[in-house]
């Protein structure tokens, strides 16, 4: 059947009108962890490096496979710990890690939960998103990120986005709320992006925020950008991929749109449908000197957000 609707779809680009099953997408997460394991501890134990936004994803991912229930390793822990550890140490040029990696930052706080969760190690990892914001409000992104395939005060604006959602989980910190608000400001002014992860972050922080009326809108805006064939492409433009469907389904969700809804049924089948033997989903990459080719760290990124996204499509 997997074989079956993989072919259907690189055939005709149609998606099925039948409903995905919760067998169907709990069957597609977990063909997926196994590859999510293994490629991650590779990097740790090859790149010993926390950054690139590679280790925040797989933590998230996998503890959110967790928490619905999926067998992950029992050296999850292992692997948050070290994480954490090394974003509050010092790299070799003499900075704290995680301030040059704030946007995976973000992610490794949201593979928090409070059975893994050191209250201060929280704190800390926090207080790093404040550091090195801009006189505008804005934060320069990190690391690889400004060499994306989108223009750079893009990429910078939803680097912003990032921090001021991870913010946003201490927002009742003193410390905090001045620096959100004039995050805020700057992301008022952003201009309509020509990525995918533009659009969800507004619609995230919109969500969080618990603004109703530009959490609708935005909603209505993602849901415009789909494809015929049920995903999305990480730029607007591009071909659907798992990076880019896997994003907009869970912000989707996030902001409550029904499981049921036609948007979320189509991004499901998607990603059912394209996923490899090995679980993974083959995605170009996103800097412009590699987009047009499929590339590692790409299709990383692509399968722990595909896993996010499904896993919002689970009952608890």
């Amino acid at each position: 059947m997997f074989l079956f609707s993989s072919l259907l779809l690189a055939l005709t680009g149609a998606v099925s009108d039948a409903q995905p099953t919760t067998a169907e997408v709990r069957s597609t997460v977990e063909r997926s962890i196994p590859y999510i394991e293994k490629q991650g501890l590779w990097w740790i134990e090859e790149k010993k490096c926390a950054s690139c936004h590679r280790v925040g994803t797989m933590l998230w991912s996998l503890q959110n496979a967790k928490q619905h229930g999926f067998t992950v390793s029992d050296r999850l822990q292992e692997w948050t710990d070290w994480a954490n550890d090394k974003a509050l140490a010092k790299n070799d040029k003499g900075q704290i890690a995680g301030t040059t990696n704030k946007e995976g930052v973000v992610q490794q706080l949201f593979a928090f939960t409070p059975a893994n969760s050191d209250p201060e190690t929280r704190k800390k990892l926090i207080g790093l998103l404040r550091v090195d914001q801009r006189p505008d409000g804005s934060w320069k992104a990190g690391g690889q990120l400004p060499f994306q395939k989108r223009p750079k005060p893009e990429t910078d604006a939803v680097s912003t986005m990032w921090l001021t959602l991870g913010l946003l989980t201490a927002a009742d910190d003193p410390q905090n709320q001045k620096t959100i608000q004039q995050a805020q400001t700057f992301i008022d002014k952003s201009a309509p992006g020509k990525s995918t992860e533009w659009y969800v972050m507004k619609l995230l922080l919109a969500t969080s925020q618990k603004q109703d009326q530009q959490r609708d809108q935005m909603i209505q805006q993602l849901q415009s950008l789909q494809h015929d064939d049920g995903g999305w492409g990480w730029l607007t433009s591009d071909p659907s991929d798992a990076l880019g469907t896997g994003m907009a389904l869970y912000a989707l969700r996030k902001a409550g749109v029904d499981l049921e809804a036609d948007p979320v049924r189509r991004a499901e089948q998607f990603l059912i449908s394209t996923q490899k033997k090995d679980g993974s989903w083959p995605v170009k990459g996103t800097k412009a000197k590699k987009k047009d080719r499929i590339e590692e760290t790409a299709v990383y990124w692509g399968t722990t957000w595909a896993v996010l996204g499904l896993l919002e499509c689970l009952p608890q």
